[in-house]
């Protein structure tokens, strides 16, 4: 009696572990019932998550990014409606203050200088209360490149931008002229944040069209500003395009002013090519400098850049990194450094 028992059990073990070792293989190379079309149990598969399960998962992950972008659009029409009071009665939440612009925010690393966050938000917007003939600026940006009524850059693009340097501003622009070929803009207002540089600013910009693959752009300004004094800013840009996936860019910036050693002076040369939609690669050489000074070059360099549309269709990523020989005083010997950087960009508005 006790030895049918022990084969009984025996007998149920190697079944169980027969039964076992078959899911095991089944579970594990389902191969041969997609060569067949034999539909499996959910459980044999492992139950997979359907496709539209996980991008709707990923999607409301990323629902904090759209509303995010709301709150500055938001907010920035709220200051322009706070700003268009001055000049006339309270509007509507339906009027247009056609508010565009964008923020950036990324960090770079050289060995020269280590590690820096670079930041900087734009916003642009008209005043209904002026019959739209005055607009207002806020933001963070390169001040010489900061044109008021300049609608070129309302919208994101996957050639990348400027990487001059930026401080707070804040003032009011009028724009008389704002054609296709010319445009001419004067400004007043606050720059460098709490240094509180009281700044008026003049522009005239032209671009000329030498044929479909070619374009001159000039850009002279008049200004005055508390920190510099009387001074005067040109700029120069030639773009060729061999082919709508290539752009060349030769662009050469001088300014002159009263408290200034010399003329403050920036030259560039950038090759782009979008290689697919949205998607860019870049490569970039620069000097600039101040004459008059006892190393009048400071820095030259170059880079390479990938941009790309990241998530969102108003959203970029730009990855960058390059060497630049920086000699800031006669004593220093100038040298190769490594530079490294990364830069995520935010458009709003129109």
């Amino acid at each position: 009696m006790r030895n049918n028992f022990s084969i009984t059990r025996n007998v149920t073990f190697i079944a169980v572990s027969l039964a076992g070792l078959t899911a095991s293989a089944v579970v594990c190379d389902t191969s041969w019932a997609q060569e067949k079309d034999v539909q499996l149990p959910l459980e044999v598969l492992g139950k997979p998550r359907p496709v539209e399960v996980e991008e709707e998962k990923t999607e409301l992950e990323l629902t904090w990014l759209d509303s995010f972008q709301s709150g500055v659009e938001t907010s920035v029409d709220n200051t322009a409606r706070w700003i268009d009071t001055f000049f006339g009665d309270s509007r509507s939440f339906e009027d247009s203050y056609d508010s565009h612009g964008r923020l950036t925010v990324g960090p770079e690393w050289s060995q020269y200088d280590g590690w820096k966050v670079r930041s900087s938000f734009r916003a642009q917007f008209t005043l209904p209360n002026t019959q739209e003939r005055f607009s207002a600026i806020i933001g963070r940006a390169n001040v010489d490149d900061y044109s008021i009524g300049d609608t070129s850059g309302r919208r994101g693009s996957v050639i990348g931008t400027d990487r001059g340097d930026r401080e707070w501003v804040v003032g009011l622009g009028f724009n008389p002229s704002q054609g296709e070929t010319n445009r001419f803009s004067v400004s007043a207002g606050i720059r460098g944040g709490l240094r509180f540089d009281l700044y008026t600013h003049a522009q005239y910009l032209y671009q000329y069209r030498i044929d479909e693959s070619k374009q001159v752009r000039t850009r002279s300004s008049l200004f005055w500003r508390a920190s510099d004094g009387f001074g005067v800013n040109q700029r120069l840009d030639l773009e060729t395009s061999p082919s709508p996936k290539w752009l060349n860019r030769f662009s050469i910036d001088g300014t002159r002013a009263e408290r200034t050693e010399g003329i403050r002076w920036r030259s560039s040369f950038a090759t782009y090519h979008v290689y697919t939609k949205e998607k860019a690669v870049a490569g970039e050489i620069w000097y600039e400098g101040e004459s008059k000074r006892a190393v009048p070059l400071r820095e030259w360099g170059l880079r390479a850049i990938h941009r790309r549309n990241f998530v969102r269709e108003w959203m970029y990523l730009e990855a960058w990194g390059g060497l630049h020989w920086p000699r800031e005083e006669l004593i220093e010997r100038r040298e190769a450094r490594w530079i490294l950087g990364i830069e995520l960009e935010m458009w709003y508005g129109g």
